[in-house]
């Protein structure tokens, strides 16, 4: 990471929110205000100044995404790979049950390890064919996770902390996924 650059996880999280004709514009202008602001201040101000925008305006810009037309789009591609992540999850149980012990303690042990992975891919994946579809999968992902929780499947007792663990982990692993394996380039 360059010296006067902004933190490259917000970048892109910005980039993955911000309309395509509005993008290069509204980032230049925040790289350009934090370049100054790291120059002026602290280069730990100037990034808390910058994680502060971009916490300010994901949410106008998912709405925003979420009222365009390119959402029909953004869904259709975030359904399909949700179809595959179940595909991908069904296999991965089968080849569990088949290797391992069928034991329920066992799949409650690996069920996290499975689930972070599929919704791992399936982030990079929507990522890799539009960008606005992880935002759309990580509803997806957010929802089924709720829903799961309320009909009870898991029928052994598990700590408070498990199913919120999948509730907070599954759409955030979606989200950065693609940041973390660097599917997409950030232009931070």
């Amino acid at each position: 990471m360059r010296r006067n650059s902004p933190p490259a996880l917000a970048c892109w999280l910005l980039e993955s929110v911000i309309p395509a004709p509005y993008r290069e514009a509204m980032l230049g202008d925040l790289i350009e205000e934090y370049t100054l602001r790291a120059e002026s201040a602290s280069r730990l101000a100037a990034s808390r100044w910058f994680w502060s925008q971009a916490c300010r305006s994901v949410p106008s810009m998912v709405w925003s995404s979420l009222r365009g037309r390119d959402w029909l789009t953004s869904m259709s591609i975030a359904m399909g790979v949700y179809i595959v992540m179940g595909m991908l999850k069904f296999a991965a149980d089968l080849a569990i049950s088949s290797l391992v012990a069928p034991q329920q303690t066992t799949y409650v042990v690996l069920a996290p390890v499975v689930f972070l992975a599929t919704t791992s891919i399936g982030g990079c994946v929507a990522a890799r064919i539009r960008r606005g579809a992880t935002i759309f999968l990580a509803l997806i992902v957010m929802i089924t996770v709720v829903v799961l929780m309320d009909l009870m499947v898991c029928t052994i007792p598990v700590p408070w902390w498990y199913p919120l663990g999948f509730l907070t982990l599954g759409p955030l692993s979606v989200l950065l996924a693609p940041a973390v394996f660097r599917v997409l380039k950030p232009t931070c």
